[in-house]
């Protein structure tokens, strides 16, 4: 084979070679390892857990705390909700009494997470602690629906109370997410903001004791002047009848 046949093969291999090369990359799809979605806690322990199984598997007990975080993962979820997972202090008012019968009070913490990691265009709403009382028996998908808004797709919940919207579990590229990741670092937590219980004060009680006393009051002096309208009209009676 003389000299030019042969470098007119190797120019021929090498542009298959490349042809190839370019169909592969253009038939692989962009990486997208990430994805953005609510991730589902338990926190009964008082220690918020990323859920081993899906909320439709686990049922809620007296005193729970269930969790919902909007993130962007790689990987397991390792950030909680900001608000701890402390059922009297998420919910003082539910906490002073005891559950109904044939019930069971949950605290569902709906955190939408970082900035960062929202949708383009949208920005996260404000976290929310929704204290519920559901059926015993109940499931973590029954909870949240009594606490919040939500859809879902083939069991995978896509929004709490209309967030995101237009998505659900969305895949996100390396790059992106690692963008998003490096912004959330800078961001601070931002738990929401738990009611007080109502408390009686001792200018309450004061105010409640004048007015029993000035009720009890004016029932007898209401007495007396019935009293008082029946007795005088009849000892008239008696002395007109005394004089006859």
């Amino acid at each position: 084979m003389n000299p030019t046949t042969r470098g007119r093969l190797a120019a021929l291999t090498s542009t298959l070679l490349m042809a190839v090369l370019a169909t592969i990359a253009l038939a692989t799809p962009a990486s997208a390892a990430a994805f953005r979605y609510w991730s589902y806690w338990q926190g009964a322990s008082g220690e918020w857990v990323a859920a081993q199984t899906g909320p439709g598997d686990h049922t809620v007990v007296d005193r729970d705390v269930q969790g919902w975080r909007f993130t962007l993962t790689t990987e397991m979820p390792t950030q909680g909700p900001d608000n701890a997972p402390d059922f009297a202090a998420l919910c003082p008012d539910l906490a002073a009494s005891a559950a109904p019968a044939g019930q069971v009070r949950v605290a569902v913490v709906i955190d939408s997470g970082f900035v960062a990691d929202s949708p383009q265009g949208q920005a996260p709403p404000a976290d929310v602690v929704s204290c519920v009382t559901v059926a015993e028996g109940s499931t973590g998908n029954q909870a949240l629906a009594a606490a919040a808004t939500i859809s879902d797709q083939d069991g995978l919940v896509c929004s709490v109370n209309g967030y995101p919207e237009g998505e659900c579990g969305a895949p996100v590229s390396d790059a992106d997410a690692a963008a998003a990741a490096e912004a959330a670092a800078a961001e601070q937590p931002n738990p929401a903001t738990i009611a007080a219980p109502a408390e009686t004060t001792s200018e309450d009680s004061d105010a409640d004791s004048r007015s029993t006393i000035g009720f009890v009051v004016g029932a007898a002096l209401i007495i007396l002047l019935l009293g008082a309208a029946y007795a005088i009209p009849a000892a008239r009676r008696r002395s007109r009848a005394n004089a006859e």
